[in-house]
């Protein structure tokens, strides 16, 4: 019991240390934009309420950036905890090279998923309210340049959320539960991390889906990868509105062909040899030699 208390408490102490970096970034950023914009707004004349909105503004303007040096803080925070353990980031995040398979089933279901989950978002019945809070989140993530979006949403922060979530939390858990167990609770905790009920939904279907590449490599790279070609192409879609002009009939047979792609992804994992163990991970253990 104190070995699964053990890991779930590192698992906990990795998660609150990646939310603890990324907010004292925001923290620090948003502090010198507005000691920056403050005293130009000042030199300016500017009205304090026209000036707290500019302020808001220019925040909000710099989302991105925040997200991104967030992101790269977190990281450099792990590999220095690391290194002062003795120990290896990427054994430890489980980032472990994968054959050519593995990746050509990612890219597949990665492709199939970004249609077929964004598009039944819009057939399903959902209450207005729900897409409403899917529309205003979206919404805050292009309200700063498209090139930031690439760099932070596109690259850093599918990084940085898969060394968290299915590195490091999923790593530790699986060391104290079933491996399944281990991707809900990750997945969970993935889900609320995004914020409203669908955001959250939306999240742990996927944290459950790139689970599945992550039990049957043992790596986290397969995730990434999904990770980066399903945020690119949200983003793409956000800042670029080229589905707006698509007719119903598209749109169905586009769902049905991401479907079938998402499946083939599913179905070549569960394939693999060897099957997703309902045993938490055994740990070695070096035993010094008895003189």
């Amino acid at each position: 019991m104190k070995k699964v208390l053990a890991q779930i408490g590192k698992a906990l102490a990795y998660f609150l240390t990646y939310l603890l970096t990324s907010n004292l970034v925001t923290i620090i950023i948003s502090a010198i934009v507005g000691y920056v914009k403050g005293r130009e707004y000042g030199a300016a004349g500017m009205e304090r309420d026209a000036a707290m909105a500019a302020l808001q503004a220019d925040n909000a303007a710099m989302t991105g950036i925040c997200l991104l040096f967030g992101a790269i803080a977190t990281l450099i925070v792990y590999f220095i905890i690391e290194k002062v353990k003795k120990s290896s980031f990427t054994k430890e995040a489980d980032i472990k090279s994968v054959s050519p398979k593995h990746i050509i089933l990612t890219v597949i279901g990665a492709l199939g998923g970004m249609v077929f989950l964004n598009f039944i978002m819009t057939i399903l019945p959902i209450p207005a309210e729900l897409t409403g809070e899917l529309a205003s989140g979206m919404s805050k993530l292009t309200a700063y340049p498209f090139w930031q979006a690439l760099l932070a949403n596109c690259i850093f922060v599918p990084i940085i959320e898969e060394v968290v979530f299915r590195g490091y939390i999923f790593n530790r858990l699986s060391k104290a539960m079933p491996q399944i167990v281990a991707a809900i609770i990750s997945s969970v905790v993935f889900g609320i991390c995004h914020g409203s009920a669908l955001w959250a939904v939306w999240a742990f279907v996927l944290g459950m889906i790139i689970c599945l590449a992550r039990i049957k490599t043992g790596s986290i790279v397969p995730g990434i990868i999904f990770h980066i070609i399903m945020n690119t192409f949200a983003m793409v879609v956000s800042y670029y509105p080229v589905l707006e002009n698509m007719t119903e009939g598209v749109m169905y047979a586009l769902t049905a062909a991401g479907g079938v792609l998402l499946a083939v992804y599913v179905v070549g994992f569960f394939l693999e040899r060897g099957k997703v163990s309902d045993k938490p991970k055994a740990e070695v253990v070096i035993a010094p030699v008895e003189k």
